[in-house]
Formats: C-alpha cells, structure tokens, sequence
C-alpha cells in the first residue's frame, strides 16, 4: 500500500520537479525530508531517476540508515543527510542532484560568483565541502542553505522542502550564468549592494516560496 504521509507527497513532488527542471534524468541525487519529532527521514530510492519517482519509491530510514518503511535500496550518498539533521535544527528538507550546470559550477572548485540579483541569495549563504566523501559534507555545512562539493555537485537545504527545491532550481540557472560568463571576465554584484538584494528578492518578493508553486505547477502541467 502506497504510504499516505504528507512528507511523502512532498518528496515525489520535489524529485519530479527535479526532473522537470532537468536535474534528475540519471540515477543519483536524492530528496529528503526530516520525519517530524524522529531521528529519521525519508528519501527517494536509488534504483529510479528523480524523474520517476513515485510514492512506493520513497522510503524512512533512521538516522544510522536502518529502513523504517519500505523494501527498496536505499540512495547511495544518504549518510550526509543525517549529518545535516543532526546538528541543524532549523532545517528540514535536503535536496541534492546532479543537474549538469550545477555539476559544472562544481568542477570550477569555487564558490557561485555573486553576478546575478537571484545569485545573491548565496552570498555568504554557500561553502565549499573539502571533498566529496560523506563524512565531511555534514560538518561543512554551518549555517549555510548550499554546500558545493567540488568537481561533483551542489546540496541546498531549507526550512521546508519548497524552500530547499527552489533554492536548488536557483543555483542551477545561477550556476550556467556562471559559467557561460566566466570566460569573459564579468565583473559580480559589488558585496555591499548584496545585501540588500538578496532581502528584495527572498523577504519582500517572497521568490522562493513563488518558485516553489511554479515548480508544483510545471510539474502538473508536465502530467509528470
């Protein structure tokens, strides 16, 4: 019987947001979100795409990685998800993908250059993982809502899954900017107008929560 938790519902909509948006075409990258009140989480399956998943492919596992519900392999790479619960109270969905800008803003081994008015929503809100092994993502992260992990890809956190799913969305559209400009030389945002974007666009325009009912939308119109 397919599990009717609303954390459910929230993580298939995200994954197939993922995939919509382009991020979630191979196997790889997983959604999760903290079981209210348990050292636990669910999270998409490893043997489907982001774009795939359905609610019998999302599992709860505790925090050491024991499955709770469901009969499906885990995601490789879960373990840096209870790190993050696990010293982060305030946050409680994770999303991690292999979208190709993403990807390729990783390998520049760098944090996102601020040279948008939606890339200041990383401005001092990103840090760079010392590597790509599990263990050392959790610990990286601080206070931050995105970790980079070098040559590899990027994670986003949030309050709620919304927050976090259209966070991610943004750095991969900021992560091609990026790119496509680095080459050129283009000068970023000068850091003391940052700031104040950054609460233009997030606290009064209310982007990401805006972001997250498009992607909620694109996915219905998607019949994805």
């Amino acid at each position: 019987m397919t599990n009717q938790a609303p954390e459910v519902a929230d993580v298939v909509m995200a994954c197939r947001a993922m995939g919509v948006r382009g991020c979630g075409k191979g196997i790889g990258g997983h959604v999760s979100i903290r079981v209210p009140g348990q050292d636990a989480l669910w999270i998409n399956a490893f043997d489907r795409t982001l774009a795939e998943i359905t609610a019998d492919d999302v599992l709860m596992i505790d925090f050491d990685g024991n499955l709770l519900e469901g009969d499906r392999p885990i995601s490789v790479g879960y373990e840096f998800h209870p790190g993050i619960y696990g010293q982060r109270d305030d946050v409680n969905a994770i999303v991690h993908t292999h979208g190709f800008w993403g990807q390729a803003g990783a390998a520049l081994a760098r944090p996102l250059k601020i040279r948008h008015n939606l890339a200041c929503f990383f401005h001092e809100d990103q840090v760079m993982s010392p590597d790509d092994s599990f263990a050392s993502i959790g610990p990286a992260i601080g206070m931050a809502s995105t970790v980079i992990i070098p040559w590899h890809g990027c994670i986003t956190v949030g309050s709620t899954i919304g927050r976090a799913a259209a966070l991610h969305v943004t750095f991969e559209e900021m992560a091609q900017l990026d790119v496509a400009l680095e080459p050129t030389g283009a000068p970023e945002i000068p850091e003391h107008r940052r700031g104040a974007i950054k609460k233009l666009v997030d606290e009064d325009a209310g982007y990401l929560e805006q972001t997250w009912d498009l992607l909620q939308r694109e996915v219905a119109a998607a019949g994805a």
